[in-house]
């Protein structure tokens, strides 16, 4: 298995805690974050930013693993 292993970085703004899931937005990101269907995402870290204009921030680290060997398609949805 020849494995490629990277970390990516997002920042997030919350606005509005009422209309926030946060487990449905990391889940979110990790899929958008897949550039092959057989990568592999995991929340590595999130780290809060702290408030700003009553505005919650927070740094989402993501750990991505691939497969050079089996990639998979393509994904379509790729927001790279």
């Amino acid at each position: 298995m020849n494995l490629k292993k990277s970390q990516s970085y997002i920042e997030l703004t919350v606005m509005n805690w009422d209309n926030t899931e946060f487990s449905s937005t990391l889940r979110e990101m990790c899929e958008a974050a897949k550039e092959y269907e057989n990568d592999n995402v995991k929340v590595h870290q999130v780290v809060d930013l702290g408030k700003r204009k009553g505005e919650s921030h927070y740094l989402i680290i993501l750990n991505i693993s691939r497969d050079l060997d089996n990639l998979g398609a393509l994904m379509e949805n790729n927001y790279k």
